[in-house]
C-alpha cells in the first residue's frame, strides 16, 4: 500500500511572548517572538477534496479558512496561503466536497485551546537556524469518511493536536458550485475523478481503506538506534510519520534520544560523520506493508514495551542495515529504498 499524505491546513497568529529558553550550549537566552499563522487546507494524495467554506473562532472573533480548489497533496503536507490572523481560536468549523464519495461533509469543533497556547510558547530551537521559532501553521486534514486531524507545525516539528469526524450533509450544488448547473453534477465530478488515474486505479483495488487513516495514529514506544563503527557521530535525523507528525532530533535531545510514544515512520533522513570525518546523508523510505507488520510482529505480546529501530552499515559500508528490534528478538527490515551519498562542501 502506498503512503498517502496531503496538502494541508494552516493558521497565523499575530502575537508576542518573551521565552526563556535553553540552546544546545546550555546557555538560557530570552527572546520576544512575534507569531503568526495563516490557514489552509489540506487531503490525502488520491483523494481530492474541495472546501466549501471554514472558520476558525474564538467567542469573539474568527479567520476564514480558505475555501475553493481541489487539494489533494497528501497527508501531513502544508499549503500555505497569504492570509493572516492574530487569534488563538479555540474551535473551527468546515464544509466541503469529497469527489471519491460524491458527498459534502461538514462540522463544528472544539480546539484544545490550552494545548495550543503552550505549543505555540513552547515552540522549539530550529535545527538550521539555530535559534528559537515557534509554531507557524495550524494544518487540518480532511481524510475518507469524514475523518478530520489537525496538527501544528513548525519547521523542524509537526504535532498531532485533534482528530474529529465529520458528518454527512446536503448542500445545494449549485450554491457550492454555481457554474456547474445541478443536472450536470455527476458529471462534473466524474470527470474530475477520472482525470486523477492514479486515485481511480487505487480506489478499484483498496476502496476507500476507510480506518487507514486511524490506523496511522497508532503509537509504540521506540525511538532511533545507530549502530555505527567507533567514531561515527550522526549529526541529526527527521522522520516523517505516517500520521502526519514529524519530529527532528538533533543536539541534546538527540544525546537523550528517549523512548517516547511515537507513531511509524514513513521517511528518514540523516546526516552523520563516518570515523574519518566524512559527512554522509542518508534518505530511507520505508515498505508499508513490511514495516506495519514489522510493528505488527514486535509487539504482538506488550503494545507498552520499548522498541528500537535500528540503522547499521552493512559489511562493505555501501547501504545501511534496518532492524526493528524489542528485548528478545528483531526483524530486518529488507524492502526500504535507501540512498546513500558523500555530502560535499
Amino acid at each position: 500500500m502506498t503512503p498517502i499524505h496531503s496538502l494541508c491546513l494552516l493558521v497565523t497568529l499575530v502575537a508576542c511572548t518573551q521565552k526563556e529558553i535553553t540552546n544546545e550550549n546550555n546557555k538560557s537566552t530570552t527572546m520576544n517572538q512575534t507569531l503568526e499563522w495563516a490557514p489552509g487546507v489540506c487531503a490525502p494524495e488520491l483523494y481530492p477534496v474541495e472546501v466549501y467554506r471554514g472558520d476558525f473562532y474564538t467567542e469573539t472573533d474568527w479567520l476564514s479558512i480558505p475555501n475553493g480548489g481541489i487539494v489533494e497533496a497528501g497527508w501531513g503536507d502544508n499549503g500555505m496561503n497569504m492570509d493572516r490572523g492574530g487569534i488563538i481560536p479555540d474551535s473551527f468549523s468546515i464544509t466541503y466536497f469529497a469527489y471519491m464519495e460524491n458527498k459534502f461533509y461538514t462540522g463544528k469543533f472544539a480546539l484544545p485551546k490550552q494545548n495550543i497556547e503552550k505549543l505555540f510558547r513552547e515552540g522549539v530551537i530550529d535545527y538550521g537556524t539555530k535559534k528559537y521559532e515557534t509554531y507557524y501553521a495550524m494544518i487540518v486534514g480532511m481524510a475518507p469518511g469524514g475523518v478530520l486531524v489537525v496538527w501544528m507545525q513548525t519547521y523542524d516539528k509537526q504535532v498531532e493536536i485533534g482528530r474529529y469526524q465529520a458528518s454527512e450533509m446536503d448542500l445545494d450544488w449549485e450554491i457550492f458550485n454555481p457554474r456547474i448547473r445541478v443536472e450536470n453534477k455527476n458529471e462534473y465530478v466524474s470527470g474530475v475523478v477520472s482525470r486523477r488515474t492514479a486515485a481511480v486505479s487505487n480506489f478499484k483495488k483498496n476502496g476507500l481503506m476507510l480506518g487507514l487513516w486511524d490506523t496511522y495514529r497508532i503509537k509504540y514506544n521506540w525511538r532511533p538506534v545507530f549502530e555505527f563503527p567507533k567514531g561515527s557521530k550522526v549529526d541529526h535525523i527527521d522522520m516523517k510519520m505516517y500520521n502526519g507528525e514529524q519530529e527532528l532530533l538533533w543536539g541534546d535531545a538527540l544525546t537523550a534520544n528517549a523512548i517516547v510514544p511515537r507513531a511509524i515512520t514513513w521517511r528518514t533522513n540523516m546526516l552523520f560523520f563516518d570515523e574519518t570525518g566524512q559527512d554522509f546523508g542518508a534518505d530511507i523510505d520505508f515498505d508499508e506493508t513490511e514495516l506495519f507488520e514489522a510493528y505488527k510482529q514486535i509487539f504482538r505480546n506488550d503494545k507498552a514495551q520499548d522498541g528500537e529501530l535500528v540503522f547499521k552499515y552493512n559489511d562493505n559500508r555501501s547501504s545501511l542495515i534496518i532492524l526493528l528490534r524489542n528485548k528478545t528478538e528483531e526483524i530486518e527490515l529488507r524492502k526500504c529504498k535507501i540512498s546513500i551519498f558523500k555530502r560535499t562542501k
